[in-house]
């Protein structure tokens, strides 16, 4: 059996691609060893949309704070609330940092929208 890296659904051996996520499906030890590399992580942020998630993502890699995304979202159904959010994971050790970096960059999001508004 092959599972989707992003979705969790388990697939024949036959599909190689998930149609839902379009990414290249792993085997459960893959998944497995996925999984243990994570064990140490911890939340630091959660979104409600991708485009915001994949921002944040790209502030903490620029401040070089390994991150991943997960997402609880399921494509087929539009769900609100706490079944529908995005993770942003980091190492436990990273964390502080990473909130820092998080905090900075919303605070200049605030600068900045003060700027263009001339406040």
């Amino acid at each position: 059996m092959h599972i989707c890296p992003e979705c969790g659904y388990e697939y024949k051996d036959s599909v190689s691609k998930c149609p839902d996520c379009n990414v290249q499906l792993i085997t459960k030890k893959q998944k497995e060893e996925k999984e243990k590399r994570f064990k140490d992580w911890e939340v630091a942020y959660t979104a409600d949309t991708m485009y915001e998630a994949e921002m944040i993502k790209s502030n903490l890699l620029s401040a070089e704070v390994e991150c991943v995304i997960l997402s609880q979202k399921d494509r087929s159904f539009q769900v609100s609330g706490d079944l529908g959010i995005i993770k942003i994971m980091v190492p436990k050790d990273k964390v502080s940092e990473a909130l820092v970096v998080i905090e900075n960059s919303d605070s200049n999001d605030d600068d900045e929208i003060e700027e263009d508004y001339g406040r």
